[in-house]
């Protein structure tokens, strides 16, 4: 009798060391308050694999990361910049004419997102979430810089022809959820999926500004104004589960 009295409390010491040991275990994987955490995303096919940056509704590349404010609660923000500079040079001939255009396009946006995130109930590796999160894009103008030359035995005929456009804003709201599984302490991979609602307005006042001198001297200017402005308002759900891996510090 006093053998399996033994037996028995062995027993169900064995199975509290190894519930201690499984929680223990389960606390070391996930991340904790004060805890930071940053992801990247995974694209294409087995042969294919690529990595990349987040991006947000508007499309834009963000750097991503994550700051936990509570064990289950997570304070998600993306910032990114974007400086768009292109410079195209050509040269052809046409009869006695030598035609030579340079132009040169520049854009600028920056985006920021902001957006919460609790996390249910982990079940050993697997920690599932639900979120929220607001996205930001700020749109610059856009200003094209065209040169056109015909040179001939004359001389030169230049036009010099600048259009700015004005910019705009984007604005998305995310409602979604998500599960990361941790591979190892701190690090995972996951995926999300979310319903988002996402308003667009780009444009406005577009200046055209135009100046032409001859091989003779002579110089002339035409300058035009006018507006375009679109406005879209999108709703739809996420097609695709992004998969991204996470590692937290």
């Amino acid at each position: 009798m006093n053998t399996l009295k033994t037996f028995a409390l062995l027993l169900l010491s064995s199975l509290f060391s190894l519930t201690a040991l499984s929680q223990n275990e389960q606390n070391d994987f996930l991340p904790k308050a004060g805890d930071v955490g940053v992801s990247i995303v995974v694209d294409g096919l087995i042969n294919n694999i690529s990595l990349s940056t987040n991006t947000n509704t508007y499309g834009q590349n963000i750097l991503f990361a994550k700051y936990y404010l509570a064990d289950d609660l997570a304070l998600r923000a993306g910032f990114g910049v974007n400086l768009n500079r292109v410079v195209r040079e050509s040269a052809d001939s046409s009869g006695a004419l030598l035609i030579e255009v340079d132009s040169l396009r520049r854009s600028f946006s920056m985006n920021l997102s902001v957006g919460i995130e609790k996390h249910l109930k982990p079940n050993n590796r697997l920690d599932p979430y639900v979120f929220g999160q607001l996205d930001i894009s700020l749109i610059g103008k856009s200003k094209n810089e065209i040169e056109n030359r015909e040179i001939s035995t004359i001389g030169t005929n230049s036009t010099n022809r600048e259009i700015i456009r004005d910019g705009g804003f984007a604005l998305g709201l995310n409602f979604g959820g998500g599960f990361n599984y941790f591979l190892a302490k701190n690090f995972s991979v996951g995926s999300e999926l979310y319903l988002g609602v996402q308003y667009v307005s780009v444009g406005g006042g577009i200046s055209d500004n135009s100046t032409n001198t001859t091989a003779g001297g002579t110089t002339t200017s035409t300058f035009d104004t006018r507006d375009d402005i679109s406005k879209t308002t999108t709703i739809r759900v996420d097609p695709t589960a992004q998969i991204n891996f996470s590692y937290f510090f």
